[in-house]
């Protein structure tokens, strides 16, 4: 017989427990965010750490129609899915590229590796340095810039937001690129120092983009007609020149 262990909630005596917390208190006295930080922390927030991980999740929350995560789930409700799937959507369109760079940045703060190591690890193989550079931002990002601000403000700025730092650093060392810090960089030095697993980064970039998401799959739902697809004038043809072929 097949058994589940759970150390995340229970039940007794009719009632709900979640980490050893009534759900019926955390209903009363708790927010959203604090039921959050509960559930993936292992542990309940004080204040201050509240108030942080609201600033890492406001920030992630919206970036435009133009972000993958935004377009798929209008795309998705477009051709007549429900908003659940159509959110479904948004969320399969993040990845490495879209929301995985907080992930990826956080495992290397959390590693044992020193700056100099991970620098030239990611640099021998070919790839780049998570948390570092933005499309649009070249020389800072401002909402990095923020949540630094923020971190200090809140006592939060320590190890890792210096090891997030210090890679900046020693890419520019290696490479003669300075390259800002962007907002996943800076995403994965906070959750690090509120003691989340890396692991939880991409979850934690879609808990925070959700109500993006949410918000644009309904305003397509109510504003717009069915369907999106792309325009011919949108799509470059790069293959064999067409023949005429009789049969």
């Amino acid at each position: 017989m097949m058994k589940w262990k759970t150390a995340i909630s229970t039940h007794k005596d009719g009632e709900l427990y979640v980490r050893g917390h009534a759900l019926a208190g955390l209903i009363n006295k708790h927010s959203f965010t604090e039921m959050i930080f509960l559930l993936l922390a292992k542990r309940m927030p004080n204040e201050k750490e509240v108030k942080l991980l609201d600033a890492v999740l406001v920030s992630c929350a919206e970036h435009g129609v133009e972000a993958p995560s935004a377009f798929s789930a209008r795309v998705s409700v477009s051709t007549g899915n429900s908003l659940h799937a159509a959110l479904a959507a948004g969320i399969l369109a993040t990845g490495e590229w879209h929301g995985g760079a907080l992930e990826k940045a956080a495992e290397y703060l959390q590693s044992e590796k020193t700056p100099s190591q991970i620098v030239r690890d990611v640099r021998e193989s070919g790839g780049r340095l998570a948390g570092l550079g933005h499309k649009i931002y070249k020389d800072k990002d401002p909402r990095a810039e923020l949540l630094f601000a923020k971190a200090k403000e809140l006592g939060f700025s320590g190890n890792y937001v210096l090891r997030m730092h210090e890679l900046q650093n020693e890419l520019e060392k290696q490479s003669g690129k300075k390259l800002p810090i962007n907002i996943d960089g800076a995403g994965a030095a906070l959750i690090s120092e509120l003691g989340f697993d890396w692991r939880l980064g991409k979850a934690i970039f879609v808990l925070g983009r959700l109500p993006g998401m949410i918000a644009h799959a309904h305003e397509e739902m109510v504003n717009e007609k069915p369907y999106r697809r792309f325009s011919e004038e949108d799509v470059e043809y790069v293959g064999p020149e067409p023949r005429e072929e009789f049969l």
